[in-house]
Order: C-alpha cells, then structure tokens, then sequence
C-alpha cells in the first residue's frame, strides 16, 4: 500500500503538467423539465472511497463511471464532473485476491498507476479513498490535523492537494450527497497488526464534533437548497470478515483445519445485531489455505489478529452514534437521511453477500469470493450494488423532497 501511494504522489506533476486543463461551465445549463429539478443545478457528493468508486482495491475509470453519484448525476439530467483516471487504474483492480500478491487488471503491480484522463477546471465528485471526517475539513480547521496516512497521495492526485470542501465550494453546489464516517471505524478491521483496536476508532464524541464542524462548512457555502445525508456502514458486516463460527463450520470438510472454541463467542445486542468473533479475511485465508494443502493448522480467536467480541460491541455501538449524529444533523437542516444498512442486510439475506469468503477450487473465487453485491477485496461494493444505492437515494430523495428524479434503468 505505502509504495503504491508514493509512486502516486511522484506521478501528480508529471500529470498534471501533461494534461491540459478543461474549462467546464455548470452553471449555464438549463433545468431538465421534471419537478424540483432547480435543485438539482449543480450536484456534489462527498465521501471516500465508495464515492470515489473504488471496487476490488483498485481506482480506474471503469469503475468511477458506474459509482453511484455518477449514475445519479445522470438521471438527475445535471453536468457531474468528476476526476477520470487512465485504464487499467490507479492501482488496477484486483481480479484474484488468492494469489500472493493478489493478481491484478493486467497482470500488473499495485505500484502500477495509470495517469489521469481528463483534469477538469471544477470537480462534482469530490470524493477520494481513505478520507475520514477530519479529512473533509479546511486545512485551517485543526488542531488536530489528520495523521499522515498512505491513502494521502489520493487527496493529491485527485483533487490536487485540496480538501473536499474547498473543491466544493468552487461548484456553489445546490444539491449534496454526504457519505462520509466508514473510515473513523474501518481500519479496526483492516488493520494486520491488532485488529479491533479502539485506537482504530474515532471517538463518537470527536465524531460528533467533526462531523457537525464539516455540516457548518456546507452551510457556509449559502448555495445547498437540499442534500442527503448517509449513514455508515456497520464494518463488522463486511465480508472482509467472517464470523469464526463460520470457520467452524468450514473446518468440517477440512480435516487438517482446526477452529478452537473461543471463535464462536458471541453477544446478542439488539433484536437485529449480535456480536461475534470476527475473523479478518487477511488473517483466516492463509490458515484455510494451509490446512487445504494437507498441512494442519488451527484458528485461535485468544488473540490480537481477531477482533474480540468485546471489540465488536464497541464497533456495533460506535457506528449506532455515528449515525446518531448523521440524523441529527439531516433532522436540523430538513434534509433527507438515509441508513445504508437495511440495503446491505437484505443483500446479505439473499445471499448476495457470503459470510464466509468462496475459496479456491470454488468457482466464485476468482468471480465474487464475497458474493455478487461486493467486490474482490471483502470491503467496497461491486457494480450492482453501486447501482442498487443509486437507485435507493433516487427513490428516497424523491419521495422527500417531492422531486420527480427520473428512474435509473
């Protein structure tokens, strides 16, 4: 990950001394004729790496063009830039995520990075992976001052080393989207050295504050007639991680795999969260992949590669008062809120998201390991999805705002 980012904040001046820059105009165009489409003049969405339209840890113009603002934008009939990166990406995406290191579009390396395709004088998606709250802010905001992190070469490639408001403000927006707050809580299940960590974590509290000082940002801009606002995703129910009951239960056909009692702890909390021993897909693949081999080994949940079910109450509950927060922030402004979560449960449901990753010789390893709705890396949603949440934000904003956005196909 870190030489990956390094090459790509080696390869922004190149760029963007090669690429010319477009003098987009979005503020001549004329209102579709659909109610409440004076709205939706000029749209931006904020957000991280969903937004951005990451898919199987890779960012490319094939996989920015399906995210769903894109798609939004489209049908609300309203000019949505948003900064186009080269094929095969930035990195390529991963198309086999068993392979060591996992294969990627090409064959290519995750320090491949592709140039970028288009620089357009003002950015609709504002969007870049890894941004957390904090992140969102003026530079001026701190202190704090978000850590150095290697998704920072993302903030320089995309919007040239500006914050998402400042790129914002630019457009003068009338409508936004907002889906920020996945990564205050994500690295808690990304994290290869102690998973679970609170440190992982932002505070709820310093979540609050962050996420209300952002909404006062907006505000500022005195041009937002209307927005969505979007909750975060409960981690513990990516598949990147996978219950160690379920491990449990795929030791039955491994002989040489053992899973020791404490993987299947669990806690109920509420009629629809329990929580389990979570067992980090960078953790558990190996252990199957060994024992698969005929060589024994055994899944022990005592330790601090497994994410406890102490650790996964507090994840559980984190995201509750993040969301918390969200809804009191779309409730003071009138604005819609939209909780991401009942979408994923319902995919889950169906089977669309698998609790337990498809492993090799399975067929769907290669295809969808984690299910059809989530893409090859356990975390970021597949094409369909993204068009499901497009689809769900289209349906909500018109039924809130009594807006008549046409239909995604």
């Amino acid at each position: 990950m870190t030489s990956r980012h390094v090459f790509l904040s080696a390869c922004l001046g190149l760029t963007l001394i090669a690429v010319a820059c477009q003098s987009d105009d979005l503020f001549t165009t004329t209102p579709p004729p659909y109610a409440g489409s004076g709205m939706f003049a000029r749209y931006v969405s904020f957000g991280n790496s969903i937004t951005a339209g990451i898919q199987s840890f890779g960012l490319s113009d094939s996989t920015q063009v399906v995210a769903y603002p894109v798609l939004l934008a489209r049908a609300m009939g309203t000019p949505f830039n948003y900064p186009s990166l080269n094929n095969p990406g930035c990195p390529p995406p991963i198309t086999n995520i068993f392979t060591s290191p996992p294969t990627r579009v090409g064959g290519l390396p995750d320090t491949f990075c592709a140039l970028r395709k288009n620089v357009p004088t003002l950015l609709n998606n504002v969007a870049f992976p890894g941004a957390s709250v904090l992140e969102l802010l003026n530079t001026n905001y701190g202190p704090p001052q978000p850590p150095a992190a290697a998704t920072d070469a993302y903030k320089l490639f995309l919007l040239g080393g500006r914050t998402e408001l400042q790129r914002a403000r630019e457009v003068l927006p009338t409508f936004v989207t907002v889906w920020i707050g996945n990564n205050d809580v994500l690295g808690a299940i990304l994290d290869t050295g102690d998973a679970g960590q609170a440190a992982d974590i932002t505070p709820p509290a310093t979540f609050a504050t962050q996420y209300n000082a952002l909404m006062d940002s907006i505000d500022s801009f005195g041009s937002v007639q209307g927005g969505a606002l979007l909750g975060v995703v409960q981690a513990t129910g990516a598949p990147y991680v996978s219950r160690g009951g379920a491990y449990a239960a795929a030791s039955l056909a491994i002989p040489t795999m053992t899973v020791l009692p404490n993987c299947l702890a669990f806690q109920a909390l509420t009629a629809t969260d329990t929580a389990f021993v979570e067992v980090p897909f960078h953790y558990g693949a190996p252990i199957v992949a060994k024992a698969a081999a005929g060589i024994p080994d055994t899944l022990d949940c005592s330790n601090y590669h497994v994410i406890s079910v102490p650790e996964a109450v507090n994840m559980i509950s984190t995201v509750a008062q993040y969301n918390a927060t969200i809804q009191a922030a779309a409730t003071a402004r009138n604005w819609l809120f939209v909780d991401p979560n009942p979408l994923l449960r319902t995919l889950a449901q169906a089977g669309a998201i698998r609790p337990f990753p498809a492993f090799p010789p399975d067929p769907n390893s290669t295809t969808a390991p984690f299910g059809t709705a989530v893409s090859r890396d356990g975390v970021h949603p597949s094409t369909s999805t993204q068009k499901l949440v497009a689809q769900s934000l289209q349906q909500a904003i018109n039924a809130f705002y009594h807006s008549a956005i046409p239909a995604i196909p």
